[in-house]
């Protein structure tokens, strides 16, 4: 009997050296992987159950009544004798926005998983109906966010996501959501006037103006925190942007418009419109026509092509400001020619859709200019010379606003105002 229960003593004793041992080497592991700083997972040791945050030291406890060791507050739980190890698991999605309706068109799409998932094959799943273009960025190895460049007003959307966890498990459970983007303002006027005033807002650089003695250049920068504030007023007094072929449309009797109807229109495809204005856009959830230059982009100081295409799938309108911005006036029959079908030849190819607004370079044009400019396919086109009485027979000599550095908000609304 003494022999047996010695025999048994020392079972006992070199499975509670090996349970110890074994624990110790897990927690060594859980030291190294808390090194480094990855969010909130659980592990498990043979015969063991041990819940713990990575990266963020806790005590470990006993949990009353369940045998259990805890490594702080929050940190999860899996029982050894279910057999459950995290790579054994399926991932799933922890939580999913937007959902619902009402969605604002400029909403990000986030999707938080329960485990560290495999970036590529993530990527590869993820759809989106109807179509959007966007760009996906991850927070951590556990949430994603894709960011449309742009949604349509009052539509449903169908959001989808598969892919894999770091270790192989393909997700389970809900793969798809839906929501429902809010509505754009109703069309409250009807097409067929012949007339309509509508201000066309005109700017060049939204920035600081880097060379104070830069006259010109000061004259033509509308600060950002001024152009936000511009916005704001907008806003809050009702006024709905629009873009040139809405404005086209209307006149042509195709489409009605919202109330309060204005047009920001940006010269010369500058890089500070996609960098400064289009983020203020965004977040006001307004339109535009950004006149580009097609010679000029990617050039310093201007849009990239990518800039350009990702702005159009904004909902910016895209126009031509000829291939070099030239005197289009002095321009021999063949070079007018080339600058107006050129230019929109290559901004056609860029963003894969008919360009069909121009804006005259430095407002120079004739009436041999203007109807090159019909014939080259442009629907309208807009001058330097003020002016906000637009009309379908005049639509290639549209007036504008300029909008002049410096300006307070007072003259800013007095010239929308009077304009509207």
């Amino acid at each position: 009997m003494a022999l047996v229960v010695g025999r048994t003593a020392r079972l006992g004793v070199s499975a509670l050296v090996v349970t110890l041992l074994t624990a110790s080497a897990w927690f060594d592991a859980l030291d190294r992987h808390g090194a480094t700083g990855v969010s909130a997972r659980t592990v498990k040791a043979p015969n063991l159950v041990i819940g713990f945050n990575m990266g963020r030291p806790g005590r470990a406890a006993l949990i009353p009544g369940t045998g259990l060791l805890s490594a702080g507050a929050g940190a999860p739980m899996y029982d050894s004798s279910r057999g459950d190890v995290v790579g054994r698991m399926a991932p799933h999605l922890d939580s999913v926005a937007p959902v619902g309706s009402e969605v604002p068109v400029n909403a990000a799409i986030v999707m938080s998983f329960s485990q560290p998932m495999a970036r590529a094959s993530v990527e590869r799943s993820f759809a989106i109906r109807p179509r959007v273009e966007g760009t996906l960025t991850w927070l951590d190895d556990f949430t994603l966010r894709f960011q449309p460049y742009g949604l349509a007003h009052g539509a449903p959307y169908e959001v989808q996501v598969r892919g894999r966890s770091v270790r192989g498990m393909p997700m389970a459970g809900h793969l798809q959501w839906s929501f429902t983007t809010v509505a754009g303002p109703p069309l409250v006027l009807l097409p067929g006037p012949s007339a309509i005033r509508v201000p066309i807002l005109m700017y060049h650089y939204i920035r600081l103006n880097p060379d104070p003695r830069d006259r010109l250049g000061f004259a033509l920068s509308v600060t950002p925190s001024d152009f936000a504030a511009q916005m704001d007023w907008l806003a809050r007094n009702g006024y709905h942007p629009i873009t040139a072929e809405d404005l086209y449309a209307y006149l042509s009797g195709a489409r009605g418009l919202p109330s309060r109807p204005v047009i920001l229109s940006f010269d010369d495809g500058y890089a500070d419109f996609f960098t400064a204005a289009l983020p203020i856009l965004r977040s006001h959830d307004f339109t535009a026509v950004s006149y580009v230059v097609s010679g000029f982009v990617g050039q310093s100081g201007y849009m990239t092509a990518g800039q350009v295409i990702e702005s159009d799938r904004a909902g910016i309108e895209i126009g031509s400001h000829t291939v070099s911005h030239v005197n289009l006036a002095t321009q021999s029959a063949n070079g007018l020619v080339y600058q107006l079908t050129a230019s929109k030849q290559a901004l056609e190819r860029l963003v894969g859709h008919p360009v069909v607004s121009f804006c005259y370079p430095s407002g120079r044009y004739n009436s041999s200019v203007a109807s090159a400019v019909a014939v080259a396919g442009y629907h309208d086109a807009t001058t330097t010379r003020f002016g906000s009485p637009h009309t379908a027979s005049d639509r290639y000599q549209w007036g504008r606003v300029r909008v002049g550095g410096g300006e307070s908000l007072g003259q800013f609304a007095s010239d929308v105002l009077s304009a509207s």
